[in-house]
């Protein structure tokens, strides 16, 4: 895969909020939004129910594509990103540094108390882009 240019990983690092969309074992689909952290290179970080409908899909199928938006009403400021991702639930000290991000990016969960349950590493794989405009070198 070639690397994900600097504008793109600026722009899914800020993202508040991502739609993650998977594929029911009965072949429906399904779509959820997320609160994602990424690590700067190549993989987003979700936390999922379960028994969530999502969880159980990715113990089907572990392709997800992942979908970081902007509106604007004038459409020429549209932007997004869609990363084709493989998911992958972590433990150990991947899953203690993606919690760390994801209490930093989210100080909600600590006002919750919302403990980490089905850690899911999004790993990058193929991605494309509109609107996210790479700067010229």
């Amino acid at each position: 895969m070639q690397p994900l240019p600097h504008s793109v990983r600026e722009f899914v690092d800020a993202a508040r909020v991502c739609r993650i969309a998977t594929v029911r074992p009965d072949g429906e689909p399904h779509v959820i939004p997320v609160c994602p952290v990424f690590d700067g290179e190549a993989t987003v970080y979700v936390d999922l129910g379960p028994k969530s409908v999502t969880g159980m899909a990715l113990r089907h199928e572990t392709r997800i594509a992942v979908l970081i938006d902007e509106y604007d009403e004038d459409w020429t400021k549209l932007r997004k990103v869609i990363l084709k991702c493989r998911a992958e639930e972590i433990s150990g000290a991947e899953k203690d540094a993606a919690w760390a991000g994801i209490r930093r990016k989210f100080p909600q969960y600590t006002t919750v108390d919302w403990a980490p349950r089905t850690t899911m590493a999004l790993r990058v794989y193929g991605w494309v882009q509109e609107g996210v405009e790479t700067p010229a070198h």
